[in-house]
């Protein structure tokens, strides 16, 4: 088992729970970890063998990008769902944060959600 990571996978989204949030764009971030077997991988040197990052990279900015919600939760899910469709046999981690949320106290640096997908 072997982790594929990726960081910092940034987009402008129209997300947040008013509507004044959802008619602007906003910057969000996404960092995805999938454990999964590489074995195949490693032996071959193949990129076929293997997690393509670029697909898990647009996967993310696809649906971030694309059909505004309301709530992080939601669409972390919906990134979540749609990953774990593209690579079945694994197990998978995902932050989505909101850089700089407006109208919270303290303005702080982001918002965050985790989520998981264990198969």
């Amino acid at each position: 088992m072997a982790t594929i990571v990726l960081s910092r996978i940034g987009f402008e989204g129209r997300h947040g729970a008013t509507a004044a949030e959802r008619r602007g764009t906003r910057s969000f971030e996404v960092d995805v970890e999938i454990d999964t077997s590489l074995e195949a991988a490693e032996r071959s040197d193949r990129l076929a063998d293997t997690v393509d990052y670029s697909q898990v990279a647009d996967i993310i900015v696809t649906i971030g990008t694309g059909e505004p919600h309301h709530l992080l939760e939601s669409l972390a899910r919906r990134m979540l769902n749609a990953l774990a469709d593209k690579v079945p046999s694994a197990s998978l981690r995902l932050e989505l944060r909101k850089l700089n949320p407006p109208g919270c106290p303290g303005h702080p640096v982001h918002a965050a959600v985790r989520v998981r997908h264990p198969r």
